[in-house]
Parts: structure tokens; C-alpha cells; sequence
């Protein structure tokens, strides 16, 4: 795909071919190094294919993680903290790195429609975050757009099926990023991002069964939550919190590991932003346990197809999902949904997050106002797309509770 006045031409995948990325590391490895596969990884192991297969799989499955990065300087010197500007516009995009056309609609409205200040990726570069990969699908000049002020980007499942080659090796320098973990602060809020895919490589096979129990935040990342971001019990500042995999959903896994060891500072969370789940959804406050309740938007709809999945399995407070089938977009015959992203808009106490899909259609804004003295936010929905499907008996207010 080319465009005038590009200096490149983009790397395109096939929407159907994309598809096949599944969560698990075998069928990912599968789609990233056989050549020519068959057109549905169901028939791998009807094809010569498979042993090309088992032959990356073996050497790429148990090849340790690249070492997990840290800090460098002493936590007592709180690290990992950045500035960002009291009137910052900053763009969430989550499992954008698909090489399809629509992940490529995104980004381009991104880049001209919405041109924030800072970018960030919630995570999933397919197929499995190869370096080859990266530098393919992410981090081309017409790729991924480099806010002005910078781009940050979370570490996620496919990107360590790989081992982090691309993630660590490749994104973190271009980026400027010292770890897969930061918080970008002012005045009134923070941004935190956390890294909840570097545990997805596991013995192989095991990310099948056994992810739900064993994905996990690293040990020093919960540290630092402890000993730097909320160390000061009286700094109130709101915080939106980033991840790629999901505490909870209304239709797929839960990753109850991830949500239940931030439980001690889950009250001074305003919002919990991830992806990881491939749709766009909101929930009203809930929780796990004894936990505190969280606000929860789900932003997994950046660049994999959209598959229709039809009504949520369980509530957990799910206000509001995009069910929409795109006219443009089919897969297989059938129609699939929209990709999309988010944007944050600071100004001062007030933060306006609005919600848009691929074709730049605004399906959601909402505001929100601190009150500097009480740390408090509350806010209203200015605008709810008529196409979005709410959950029985629950209002769009309940996004605002």
C-alpha cells in the first residue's frame, strides 16, 4: 500500500491471514516463521508445513526471556517517572501491530486527524513480536506515529512468544524507553503503565492451560508500584492505569492474578485502561473479591479483525460494547467489526476521553473533573454513539458512577 509524498510502502497483511493469531505461542511461532502456510492454520498438520513448524517452535520455545529491564538507579530516587504537559492530547492504541488495512485506518487517524502529543501501545505485535516482525508492522516510518513528546509502548503476550527479541531489543530503544514499565505524571493526573505479558512465556504448551493462574505482574514492577508511584499516601493525583491483559471481562479470560496484587492501591485508580481481548468496551465500577471496585474500558480493537461475539457470557458491570459489523470489513464471508482507539485530552483537572473507530466516527466522549483538594474526579457522557450496544437494565451513566 502506498500513498503520496510516503517514502516506503507499507508492509500489508491480509485481514484473513491475521485472523489465525491466536493467543497461543504455538499457532502464533507457527504464523511467524512458516513460509507460505496453508490459509487456515487448521491445516498445518494436514501440510509439509508442520515440520518447519516444530522446527522454529523447539527453538524459539525454550530459549529464555531477554533479561527483564529495570531501573538503574535506586528506588529511593523514585524512577521511571516522566513529565507530562498539564495540556497533553495522548492516543491509546492496543493490539495495533497487525499489518492489516484497518490497523493502518487507525493509525492514519491518528496521525491526521487527531495528532496527540504523546502514543502509546497497550501491547500485541503479530505474530509473535519477531524483530523482523517489529520493524516490519510497528516501527516503519509510516507505521506507528511518534507523538512529538514521545511514544511509550507496553509489553503483551505475542510480543514475548518470541522471547521480547522485538520488544527489548528493537521497540525500547527506538522509543527511548528505559523499561516496560513507567508513569507519565502532572499537576493532577498520572498515567501508569504496567507490564503484564513478560510471564506469557512459559514452559511450552503451558500458556494454553494454565495462563489464567500464572501471568503475573514481575516482582519489581509491584515493587516500584509500592516504593515509588504510591509511596506518598497523601499525593491524590488520579490514576489511569495501563495494561495490556484484563483483570476481568463479560466474555473471555480473566487474568485474576494481574488485578488482585494491585489490590492495595486499586482506590487511588480513577480508570484501568486494556486491551488484549479484541473489542471496544466499557465497564462501570466492579472487582474481584474483597478487592476495590475499578472503572475499566477495554481497547483491545486497534488492528486485529473483529470478530461479532454476540452477547456477554457474565455482567462485571459491562455498560456499553461495539457489536457493529463494518460494511467494508469481511472475513471469511461474514462481517466483522470496527477498529479503533482512544484519546486523552488534558487540561489541567479536567480530562476528556473520547473513543473513535477506524473510519474516525466519535462513538464516546466522556469528562472528567478533579477537585484539587479532595482528589475526587467526577464526570459526565457528552455523547454516546446510537450504533454501541448497552448492557440490559444498566445506563451509560453507570461509566461515571
Amino acid at each position: 500500500m502506498n500513498r503520496e509524498g510516503d517514502s516506503r510502502v507499507r508492509m500489508v497483511r491480509d485481514p484473513e491471514e491475521v485472523q489465525e493469531a491466536k493467543r497461543s505461542a504455538a499457532m502464533s511461532l507457527f504464523r511467524s516463521y512458516v513460509t507460505d502456510p496453508p490459509p487456515r492454520a487448521a491445516g498445518m498438520f494436514r501440510s509439509r508445513a508442520v515440520w518447519e513448524w516444530i522446527k522454529h517452535y523447539v527453538s524459539v520455545a525454550f530459549t529464555p526471556r531477554r533479561p527483564f529491564r529495570v531501573y538503574q538507579t535506586s528506588l529511593a530516587n523514585r524512577p521511571g517517572r516522566f513529565g507530562l504537559a498539564h495540556d497533553a492530547r495522548v492516543a491509546l492504541v492496543s493490539d495495533w501491530g497487525t499489518g492489516t488495512p484497518s490497523a493502518y485506518r487507525v493509525m492514519d487517524q491518528v496521525r491526521r486527524a487527531q495528532r496527540p502529543d504523546v502514543t502509546i501501545h497497550l501491547g500485541d505485535i503479530y505474530y509473535s513480536g519477531t524483530i523482523e516482525e517489529v520493524e516490519s508492522y510497528f516501527l516503519g516510518e509510516d507505521d506507528w506515529y511518534r507523538g512529538p513528546d514521545g511514544s511509550w509502548a507496553l509489553n503483551a503476550n505475542h510480543e514475548m512468544y518470541s522471547g521480547g527479541e522485538g520488544y527489548f531489543d528493537r521497540i525500547l530503544p527506538a522509543f527511548n524507553q528505559p523499561t516496560s514499565y513507567f508513569c507519565l505524571e502532572n499537576l493532577d493526573w498520572r498515567i501508569v503503565g504496567l507490564d503484564t505479558g513478560y510471564h506469557a512465556k512459559m514452559f511450552p504448551l503451558l500458556e494454553l492451560l494454565l495462563s489464567e493462574r500464572l501471568l503475573k505482574h514481575p516482582d519489581a514492577v509491584l515493587r516500584w508500584l509500592r516504593e515509588v508511584i504510591f509511596a506518598d499516601p497523601a499525593d491524590r493525583r488520579s490514576v489511569l492505569l495501563l495494561s495490556h491483559h484484563q483483570w476481568f471481562s463479560a466474555w473471555d479470560r480473566e487474568y485474576r492474578r494481574v488485578g488482585n496484587s494491585l489490590a492495595p492501591w486499586l482506590d487511588r485508580v480513577h480508570m484501568w485502561f486494556w486491551g488484549h481481548e479484541h473489542r471496544l468496551a466499557g465497564y462501570a465500577p466492579w472487582s474481584h473479591g474483597d478487592a476495590p471496585p475499578v472503572r475499566a474500558r477495554c481497547l483491545g480493537h486497534g488492528g486485529m479483525p473483529i470478530e461479532l461475539a454476540g452477547a456477554p457470557k457474565r455482567d462485571r458491570g459491562l455498560v456499553f460494547w461495539d457489536d457493529r459489523a463494518s460494511p467494508e470489513n469481511r472475513l471469511d464471508g461474514d462481517p466483522i467489526g470496527y477498529n479503533g482507539n482512544a484519546l486523552l485530552s488534558f487540561d489541567g483537572p479536567v480530562l476528556r476521553i473520547e473513543y473513535f473507530d477506524e473510519t474516525g466516527e466519535r462513538l464516546l466522549e466522556e469528562r472528567w473533573e478533579r477537585d484539587p483538594a479532595t482528589g475526587e474526579a467526577t464526570g459526565e457522557v457528552l455523547h454516546l454513539h446510537s450504533g454501541l450496544s448497552l448492557a440490559p437494565g444498566r445506563g451509560v451513566e453507570a461509566l461515571v458512577e
